[in-house]
């Protein structure tokens, strides 16, 4: 199993000049090159500071440009915020820049706050997904593609350039339910997950993710792609040391309950954490002058470790020990979310510590 990490950026306190932010993720980059973690990917979203990078591919090309070895993945990108014929000219041209090192992870949408803002009904999302992951493919692939369909037409098109990669750059799917991993199975793309509450997640949720979506592989005949799961990580000597940043851990959940429309996990049964999260009602009220109002939850930090299968916040031997349970599972890739809240200075020095302690034993 291989070890990335992600650019949340969080941007909690909107005091702070963004440019100081984007120069975190950017030290994020540089440590996850020179520790020998094996990539990072690039979150996105818009119009609020749960996640407050309006463009993964325009930081990738950043991220591409100052690395030589780490592979790069913008996502989530979500379809539906654009037009197909762009997303697959712009990843082109960022797997030219870094060939062989880039892939992208795209999905539907997962917030109708953004969707509300860009004119999309969240019940085209999906339909407007399927067409422009079928176009992607194509234009990656073929010269002069027409295409007519319900959201897209246009006349015979060809990308110049196309990308380096033969057949072209990874294709990741974020799916967090039962029905969506079943989906990825027949798509042919890799999956990245994580069950669909976020953090504080019982154990099992993942288990029956990824039970269901080899359940379906086995169904369409088509090979197993490549699995990554995203994880909640922090990494101490002891464990009173592992939770030092836990009301940051806390802080993230609460601003993801909002951006989702959801309740904690506390009140849901396990077929309703798995389930496919409804639209919810337009909410305009969530976010206040691009400031997100957070949920309430609270939780716990005693017995986290026993209690919850993410965050994994813990000592080094207990975190490979999950790990390795993951590996076994099938996860092909983990994916790190620190930097929640912690100064970066911390934040770095918890990835040379996952480098020392961590690391070696998936290398």
């Amino acid at each position: 199993m291989k070890i990335w990490f992600t650019t949340p950026f969080f941007y909690r306190d909107m005091n702070r000049p963004w440019s100081e932010l984007l120069n975190d993720m950017l030290s994020i980059v540089d440590a996850a090159e020179n520790l020998g973690f094996e990539g990072v990917t690039v979150n996105e979203n818009h119009f609020q500071n749960y996640v407050s990078n309006p463009s993964s591919m325009m930081f990738s090309a950043l991220a591409a440009a100052r690395t030589k070895r780490l592979r790069i993945m913008p996502g989530i990108v979500v379809l539906p915020y654009y037009n197909p014929l762009l997303i697959a000219s712009e990843m082109s041209f960022l797997d030219q820049m870094a060939p062989g090192r880039i892939g992208i992870g795209v999905a539907r949408g997962g917030s109708r706050y953004p969707l509300d803002r860009i004119g999309i009904d969240p019940k085209d999302s999906r339909e407007i997904y399927e067409e422009s992951l079928e176009i992607i493919k194509r234009v990656w692939m073929e010269d002069d593609v027409s295409y007519e369909g319900k959201y897209f037409s246009f006349p015979p098109t060809t990308l110049v350039p196309k990308p380096a990669s033969d057949p072209h750059p990874e294709l990741w799917t974020a799916s967090q339910s039962i029905d969506g991993v079943r989906r990825v199975a027949h798509q042919g793309t890799n999956l990245i997950t994580a069950p669909n509450y976020g953090n504080f997640e019982p154990y099992g949720d993942l288990e029956a993710l990824l039970e269901a979506y080899n359940d379906e592989i086995d169904k369409t005949g088509l090979a197993r792609q490549q699995v990554m799961a995203l994880r909640h990580t922090w990494l101490g000597s002891t464990e009173e040391e592992a939770t030092e940043y836990f009301d940051d851990v806390l802080s993230e959940y609460n601003y993801y309950l909002t951006l989702v429309h959801a309740g904690s996990n506390s009140n849901k049964t396990k077929e309703e954490r798995l389930a496919a999260r409804a639209d919810g009602e337009k909410d305009d009220s969530v976010v206040r002058a691009g400031a997100m109002v957070p949920a309430q939850e609270s939780v716990s930090k005693d017995g986290l470790f026993e209690k919850y299968a993410d965050p994994i916040l813990t000592t080094p031997d207990r975190m490979i020990e999950r790990f390795k349970s993951y590996e076994a599972l099938g996860v092909d890739h983990m994916a790190c979310l620190v930097a929640v809240g912690q100064p970066i200075g911390a934040v770095i020095k918890n990835m040379e510590f996952m480098a020392r302690e961590v690391l070696p034993e998936f290398s």
